[in-house]
């Protein structure tokens, strides 16, 4: 199994992008990406989704990079 942890940092906050993958011989056995927003203030830290999809941690640290919290706003919709 390979963890990945991106770290983006904020003016408001961070957000932790955490993907697990295990592959095999043919591929991705197994998939999971979440995504968590820690405060700076409080500390408080809560998850803003999860997700089976191959690629969707890169996908959406991307995004959150280029856009920023308007990145996350799709995500609660």
């Amino acid at each position: 199994m390979e963890t990945t942890i991106t770290k983006i940092k904020g003016l408001a906050f961070d957000v932790f992008v955490t993907e697990t993958t295990h592959k095999d011989a043919r591929g991705i056995f197994f998939y999971r990406c979440v995504v968590i927003v820690r405060e700076h203030k409080t500390g408080v830290e809560r998850v803003a989704c999860r997700s089976r999809i191959p690629g969707t941690g890169k996908t959406l640290a991307r995004d959150v990079q280029q856009r920023g919290v308007r990145a996350l706003d799709a995500l609660a919709a």
